[in-house]
C-alpha cells in the first residue's frame, strides 16, 4: 500500500486531537477557488493531502480539477503543484503541517470536482477529518486512501468499464465503502483491534469476500483494506 508524505501528520493529528493541544491562531474565514486547467495530459496522478478539516470529492470538473476551499488559519491555505511529463499530469494539493491545534476552533473545508474525461490515479490522505468521496463516473485507474481520525465514506457504485485496485488504510473512526453489484468485487480485509462489517458479500475465508458477479466478471474491483481501531463497513449498491 502506498504510504503518503502525510503519514507522520496523520499519526500526529490523532494524538493531538485526543490531547487537545492548541497553538494555531484562528482568524477570518478565507474562501479560495482552485483550478487546474486542461492541457495535453492523457492521464492524471491526483494527490489530495488534508491534515485537518472536511473534504468532498466528486466528478463534474470542466477542467482537470475545480475546487472551493474555506479556512480560518493562514497555514491551512492549500498549495497546488502541477507538473506535466510525457502527457501525464501530476497534481498535488496540500497544506502545511500544523504541529498543534484544537480541532473545534479550526474551519477547513475542501470541495473538489475532478474530470471524468481521462484516467486518474487518485490518492487521498487525511489526518483529523471528515471525508466524503463520491467517485462514481470517474475513470479511476488506481485508488489509495489513508485516514487518521474521523469518518470516511467512499462511493464506488456504477458500471465500471475497467478493473482497478483500491487500497484503504484507516485509523480511528467509522468508514463506509459502497461497492457495485454489476461488476466483480473482491475484498481482502485486515484488521487490528477494529471492526469489519461486510453486508451482501460472500465469504471465501481468510478475510476475503466477493460479490455475486465476481466469478463471471470481466471487470473486477479489488479492495485491500487495513483497519486500525475504527469500524469499517462494506456494502453493495443492491
Amino acid at each position: 500500500m502506498k504510504k503518503s508524505l502525510f503519514t507522520g501528520l496523520i499519526i500526529g493529528a490523532a494524538l493531538l486531537v485526543l490531547s487537545g493541544c492548541n497553538t494555531a491562531i484562528t482568524g477570518e474565514l478565507n474562501e479560495d477557488s482552485i483550478i487546474v486547467e486542461k492541457d495535453k495530459a492523457n492521464e492524471l496522478d491526483v494527490e489530495l493531502n488534508l491534515g485537518v478539516g472536511e473534504i468532498t470529492v466528486q466528478k463534474g470538473a470542466k477542467e482537470w480539477v475545480e475546487g472551493n476551499v474555506k479556512y480560518n488559519v493562514k497555514d491551512l491555505e492549500p498549495k497546488v503543484k502541477y507538473d506535466l511529463r510525457r502527457k501525464k499530469g501530476d497534481i498535488v494539493i496540500e497544506h502545511k503541517n500544523l504541529k498543534k491545534f484544537r480541532i473545534s476552533e479550526i474551519k477547513n473545508e475542501w470541495d473538489f470536482k475532478l474530470t471524468d474525461k481521462i484516467p486518474i490515479n487518485l490518492s487521498v490522505n487525511t489526518g483529523a477529518s471528515m471525508a466524503n468521496l463520491d467517485l462514481q463516473g470517474l475513470k479511476i485507474e488506481n485508488l489509495d486512501i489513508e485516514t487518521g481520525v474521523g469518518d470516511l465514506t467512499v462511493d464506488l457504485r456504477g458500471d465500471w468499464k475497467k478493473s482497478f485496485e483500491t487500497n484503504i488504510e484507516t485509523g480511528v473512526g467509522q468508514t463506509t465503502v459502497i461497492l457495485p453489484s454489476k461488476v466483480g468485487v473482491k475484498i481482502k480485509a485486515e484488521k487490528g483491534i477494529g471492526t469489519i462489517n461486510v453486508v451482501g458479500f460472500i465469504s471465501k475465508g481468510n478475510d476475503v469476500y466477493v460479490n455475486e458477479a465476481y466469478e463471471d466478471a470481466d471487470v473486477i474491483l479489488t479492495v485491500d483494506a487495513e483497519v486500525g481501531v475504527g469500524e469499517v463497513t462494506f456494502k453493495t449498491d443492491k
